[in-house]
């Protein structure tokens, strides 16, 4: 049983997964807050990233909640540039969602890029960006750390 767990392959940064996430988002509009988000990534290299708002707060301690589900989602596509020094993938937000794709929750267009960090249960992810398609483009930061949830699915290749 030792040999196997250690022949086990670690989730990879391009495998597909589905997540509840911890974030804090700071905006220009008041205090940070901790919101829960569904972070999924998928494609046949990893090159699909949503982060969906489920707009349930996300207070320190407590678990994710089992009927977590996405109302706002925004979509990045993963850049094709040689890695940062890091080693973390880079994603751009899109502004218009491709006909062919549809996400959970409404779609938010949105400019500025994810960098997600980390593998398996320390996924973890950084993003900048703004929201537009709306009169006022709200401008935001978030940090965000994986946490277990009973709806998380993370693909094991090999």
């Amino acid at each position: 049983m030792n040999a196997m767990s250690k022949s086990a392959p670690l989730v990879s940064p391009r495998t597909g997964f589905v997540v509840a996430m911890r974030a804090t988002i700071v905006t220009a509009k008041g205090e940070p807050a901790s919101e829960w988000l569904i972070v999924s990534r998928w494609g046949a290299a990893g090159e699909h990233l949503s982060i969906g708002r489920t707009k349930v707060a996300a207070p320190p301690g407590k678990p994710a909640p089992i009927q977590l589900a996405p109302k706002q989602t925004s979509l990045a596509s993963m850049l094709r540039l040689p890695s940062a020094p890091d080693g973390a993938p880079t994603f751009l937000f899109a502004q218009r969602l491709p006909a062919s794709m549809s996400l959970a929750g409404d779609f938010s267009p949105a400019e500025g890029y994810v960098r997600l960090h980390g593998r398996g249960t320390g996924l973890r992810l950084m993003l900048e960006g703004r929201c537009v398609g709306r009169a006022i483009l709200s401008a935001w930061r978030v940090e965000a750390t994986r946490e277990p949830w009973i709806g998380e699915f993370i693909e094991h290749c090999g």
